[in-house]
This record gives structure tokens, sequence and C-alpha cells, in this order.
């Protein structure tokens, strides 16, 4: 009895282990997660040009969507309000029409929104990996990251 309730846990775990998709990285294993679609998810800008976004209080985080409706970008700057419209051929992408509400805003939000006007402006190419898009310039220097973050 013992001996079958054994063997019907091992067989139990094995199942399980089966089930579950891993990749190991050096000494980590992680569990791999599929691509967040670049359209219609909300990105939270996360970092510009290397440099970490930090979100103030009382202001909304910088992110944007990219909404499959007439291709329009809508978000925010981490000042001011954002829209525009946006071109995909494959892993190209193009910003167009983009403006801002014009909320005056203290210097780090400020700064902020340049960087991330100016990313936008400068973005060639985009990528998706799991939970964290990439935009980049022409010669694939990395402009801006954001993260997927889900509203629900």
């Amino acid at each position: 009895m013992i001996r079958q309730l054994t063997l019907y846990v091992l067989i139990s775990i094995l199942f399980v282990a089966a089930g579950c998709s891993s990749t190991t990285f050096g000494n980590h294993e992680t569990t791999e997660q599929p691509d967040e679609s670049l359209i219609n998810t909300y990105w939270k800008l996360m970092k510009l040009d290397g440099a970490p976004v930090i979100a103030q209080e009382n202001f909304r985080e910088a992110h944007m969507v990219l909404h499959q409706d007439a291709s329009r970008l809508a978000g925010a700057t981490g000042c001011n309000t954002l829209m525009g419209s946006y071109q995909i051929e494959n892993e190209h992408i193009t910003f167009n029409q983009v403006a801002t509400t014009k909320r005056a805003c203290p210097a780090p939000q400020m700064e902020t929104e340049r960087n991330f006007l100016a990313a936008l402006k400068q973005a060639n190419a985009w990528r998706v990996e799991s939970a964290r898009l990439v935009l980049m310039d022409d010669k694939n220097n990395l402009l801006a990251s954001f993260e997927a973050v889900h509203l629900y």
C-alpha cells in the first residue's frame, strides 16, 4: 500500500513538472511568460536613456497605450497628457503627430517629458520580451524601456 502511494505521488509530481515550462539561466530557473501584446497594453515607462524614471507623487506615471483603433497613441508624460498616432511595419515603429497638453510642472517632470517625447521622435524599432517593451533608434541604441501593467 505504501509503495503504491509513493508511486502515485511520484507520478503526480512528474505530471505537474512536465506541465510547467521553464528556462535555466546560469544557476537560476525561471518560468517563461508569453510576450505581452504591443497593442492595447498599458506600458509604464521605466527607463529613459538607461536612467530609471521615478513617478512623482500627485502626478500620473509616464506611460503609453498603443490603441488598435485608428493607430492611436495615448498616455501621459509624467506631467502632461500624451496623444498622437503610430505606424508599425514588422519590427519598425514611428510615432506621428505627437502632442501633449501644456500643464506647467516641476523641473523633474518636465525633464522626463522632454526625454520621453525625444525618445518617441527618435524611435525606429521595437521589441517585446515577456512583459518588457523596448524602443530603439535606427542604430539599435536603447531609447526607452517600459513594463506592461495590468489594470484589472
